[in-house]
């Protein structure tokens, strides 16, 4: 069984043979930059889930700036801001593997008029003999296909876009209608690239509940994701979706699985109880058993981490419906013995 196939099995529902795993998240590259440079130290090589041989490879559109010059959408600016295909500034003063400060455009918009006027991103062709080598290869490609929640605050600022949901719900509806047929076009471009899980990134939880209620998250995004997904279900049946959203969302996760999704990332340890996730849901959608990158993955010993990669495989141990990945992407404080412990165990069903 190849592992394309393995995973196939998982997506569609059953009990694969093995468990997969990767040092990816989802779409996303899972090694900050000083991982790969310790990476290369190490091994000579600077592709992670080639060297590992991890369960899928990656492949994502680009997109750039659909307007003349990003820089005209703000005031003020830190030098060495940097900008995204929504005109976001991106500054993190020079430090690496960091979050950054961010300047969000459309910060000082009044009116559905100015949002409606922002430049959507332009979805950029790309030769996708890559994806077509993987398949060969025998492996699925998973790819990044956007957000709606997070680029929405992100684009108006989070106190504006939050006070936006509560007492300008056309503002929120602009918003959010602006992101996601920009999500839309990209998911579908990937679809019909080739890519066969389309990995969405919408972080709503903190680690002690929701960013927002349950009820605001209801009424503005879950109709959002539900027309995306249902858009690209129709146009590539095969597709399937991944999302990524941090923290304790547990009160919505019932949602996520009534949307439609394939794969939830991650079931976060320090907040989301993965065995309960697994119990109840276990059938409908695939939880990820992560690996915590806030403790255990940066802090643990080798022992502790091959202690909790065989607790993870443990829960999943009748029918295997789970997927090994870090619960974030690795920290440069992360000792290579506990990259090595976690792929060796990974490995070793």
């Amino acid at each position: 069984m190849t592992p394309a196939e393995n995973l196939r099995c998982l997506l569609d529902g059953g009990s694969p043979a093995w468990v997969p795993f990767s040092v990816d998240v989802g779409g996303v590259p899972g090694f900050t930059e000083p991982v790969v440079r310790r990476l290369k130290q190490e091994t000579g090589h600077d592709d992670p889930s080639e060297y590992f041989d991890c369960d899928y490879r990656t492949f994502s559109l680009k997109s750039r700036f659909g307007g003349d010059d990003p820089r005209s959408l703000h005031g003020q600016l830190e030098p060495g801001t940097t900008f995204d295909e929504w005109g976001i500034g991106h500054w993190a003063g020079g430090a690496e593997a960091t979050y950054e400060k961010m300047f969000a455009p459309l910060l000082n918009a009044q009116s559905v008029e100015e949002v409606e006027a922002l430049p959507s991103p332009i979805v950029e062709s790309a030769n996708t003999a890559a994806v077509e080598e993987f398949h060969r290869r025998g492996y699925l490609v998973f790819g990044y296909a956007g957000s709606i929640y997070e680029w929405s605050w992100w684009l108006r600022g989070m106190e504006n876009f939050l006070m936006d949901l509560a007492a300008e719900p056309a503002m929120a509806e602009a918003v959010v209608a602006k992101v996601s047929e920009y999500t839309k076009r990209l998911a579908l471009a990937s679809a019909h690239a080739g890519v066969d899980v389309l990995c969405f990134y919408d972080d709503a939880g903190m680690q002690s509940g929701m960013q927002i209620s349950p009820e605001l998250w209801r009424r503005f995004i879950k109709p959002a994701w539900r027309d995306v997904l249902g858009a690209v279900r129709a146009a590539v049946p095969q597709a399937k979706f991944f999302l990524h959203s941090c923290g304790n969302i547990r009160a919505v996760v019932p949602d996520i699985v009534d949307v439609g999704f394939n794969v939830l990332h991650p079931i976060q340890p320090e907040c989301m109880d993965v065995a309960e996730v697994y119990r109840e849901f276990g059938r409908r959608i695939v939880p990820c058993t992560t690996i915590s990158a806030q403790r255990v993955f940066p802090f643990g010993t080798p022992d502790e981490v091959r202690t909790e990669v065989r607790r993870l495989l443990g829960l999943t141990a009748k029918d295997r419906r789970g997927f090994l990945v870090p619960s974030n992407r690795v920290q440069p404080e992360t000792p290579w013995e506990n990259i090595l412990a976690f792929v060796t165990t990974a490995k070793s069903q």
